[in-house]
């Protein structure tokens, strides 16, 4: 009988209570998010924009939030973009670069104004490596900053 309720117990446990999700883990009171335009503390130009668009976008795929207006939202996201890094990480025979890092990371903080408090707050980085002969720059940049909002809308849902 005693091994009988330690399997129901492990079993409920396994199955109710662990495991991994990605759904939404926010406050029922939260129904929208505003976006205002990114910051960018970093040399490199362009980051900005880039990132607060892939934001609205990343927020709208998800739909955990409506992306609405600043004076609409229930939470409001703010993000600074503080480190951009390409670094080369691999060479071929001859010396030349084969492969690069890039490395882009952001401050996060996300505004519950229901409950005028802090419901995020913390760094967000992404990195990806690349061939410069098969894609620019610009190009892996660009999927740096994709993940990097994926990321940013995960972290803000999924936030305890």
């Amino acid at each position: 009988m005693q091994r009988l309720l330690q399997v129901i117990v492990i079993s409920y446990l396994v199955f109710n209570c662990c495991g991994y999700s990605a759904r939404s883990l926010l406050p029922p009171h939260l129904h929208t998010v505003a976006v205002p335009p990114v910051e960018n503390s970093t040399m490199q130009p362009g980051l900005d924009d880039e990132l607060t668009e892939l934001l609205i976008t990343a927020f709208n795929k998800d739909r955990n939030l409506r992306v609405t207006t600043l004076d609409n939202s229930d939470l409001v996201v703010l993000v600074n973009i503080t480190t951009y890094s390409r670094t080369a990480t691999a060479y071929d025979e001859k010396q030349t670069i084969s492969t690069y890092d890039i490395a882009i990371s952001a401050r996060v903080e996300a505004e519950d104004r229901i409950r005028d408090e802090t419901f995020f707050k913390g760094m967000v980085s992404e990195r990806i490596n690349y061939d410069p002969d098969s894609e620019t720059e610009e190009q892996a940049a660009a999927r740096v900053l994709e993940n990097l909002a994926r990321e940013i809308v995960r972290r803000i849902i999924t936030t305890w």
